[in-house]
């Protein structure tokens, strides 16, 4: 029968792996499925962050050959979702090393305090794991770029782009009432010409009476207000149905020649702003564009470092709560050595 230690290095072994193959799943998920949807980003930060925190104290706890051999699986875990590149082959190899490294650093502060102290053991750990983490996942949006480049330029991925536009949505709203991504171009237009000729005189009395409209005309009232009374709302969407199709085209044309791009109607704005936006990003690098992949994995790789300054810190925190836990729970003990200080068992 596998004594108590045994177990609990089975225990926390099987959770480094199942923290890990969760973690390169939901990379995988955001980079090659282009999912920079704040929910994703999200997810992505939690897993990341149970990652650290379990890595932390079973790095602490764990014989220096269960933790080699289960550092080696966790990262062998990553090509069961990214294709194989030596690139990114030798990116684990020195991932790998750098949890060695870190790991005895931990385990060598360990061994020369009296008495143990959690937090400069785990921040012994802590600076090169997040440092050359930063570096694999920059090294990964090199390989699985954030923007991509065909012979026309830049193809910016339209997540990306509604991850940027959706908290500018309200703003935008001001400018075009009832605007949506997923309007097409005439649904837009013909929303904007009904709201050039319609009538407050159509209104009832009721409406014209309220506060927020009396004694003003269209251009003093603001549309935001305006479109929440469902009278009026409804009469727009009304006006917009009945819009001449030769003032469609006229405005549709007019628009067309002031973004400089050909517009057919059944366009989505979506589509359009992402054709706008690569364009003008295109036109930006000119030159340049071929070195786009590597501008930025670098901007990923500083990014996350800055990042990782106060996530570091959370890391850290959880880490020691967590270990109190297990110390409640008698999963680890800390008790008195020969050296009459301090040392931690399972």
């Amino acid at each position: 029968m596998p004594s108590s230690k045994t177990i609990k290095v089975f225990i926390l072994s099987v959770l480094i792996l199942a923290i890990t193959f969760l973690l390169w799943q939901k990379l995988n998920h955001t980079f090659l499925k282009q999912d920079f949807s704040w929910r994703s980003l999200i997810w992505l930060g939690i897993w990341l962050f149970l990652f650290l925190v379990f890595w932390l104290i079973f790095s602490l706890l764990v014989p220096k050959s269960i933790a080699i051999i289960t550092y080696f699986f966790s990262l062998a875990i990553f090509f069961l979702f990214f294709k194989f590149h030596y690139y990114l082959l030798i990116g684990l190899v020195i991932l790998f090393l750098i949890f060695i490294l870190s790991r005895s650093l931990m385990q060598k502060e360990r061994n020369e305090r009296l008495k143990i102290s959690l937090i400069m053991i785990f921040k012994k750990g802590m600076p090169l794991m997040t440092t050359f983490l930063a570096f694999f996942f920059a090294l990964i949006s090199y390989f699985y770029p954030l923007t991509k480049i065909d012979k026309e330029g830049i193809n910016l991925s339209p997540q990306i782009l509604e991850m940027i536009l959706k908290p500018l949505k309200r703003t935008i709203v001001k400018v075009l009432p009832f605007f949506e991504l997923e309007m097409t171009i005439d649904e837009m237009v013909k929303i904007n010409l009904a709201l050039e000729k319609i009538d407050l005189d159509n209104l009832s009395p009721e409406i014209i009476k309220n506060k927020k409209f009396q004694g003003k005309n269209l251009k003093e009232i603001n549309f935001d207000e305006l479109l929440k009374d469902p009278e009026i709302n409804n009469l727009v969407k009304k006006q917009a149905e009945n819009i001449d199709p030769k003032d469609l085209a006229q405005k549709r044309n007019e628009l067309a020649k002031n973004l400089g791009i050909e517009l057919k109607g059944n366009e989505k704005i979506a589509e359009v702003i992402n054709k706008l936006a690569n364009k003008q990003l295109t036109r930006l690098f000119g030159p340049y564009l071929k070195y786009l992949p590597i501008i930025s994995a670098i901007f990923v790789f500083f990014v996350l470092r800055i990042i990782f300054i106060p996530f570091s810190w959370l890391v850290l925190f959880f880490s020691l709560l967590i270990f109190q836990i297990l110390i409640l729970f008698h999963f680890v003990r800390i008790e008195k050595v020969m050296k009459e200080g301090e040392d931690i068992s399972i």
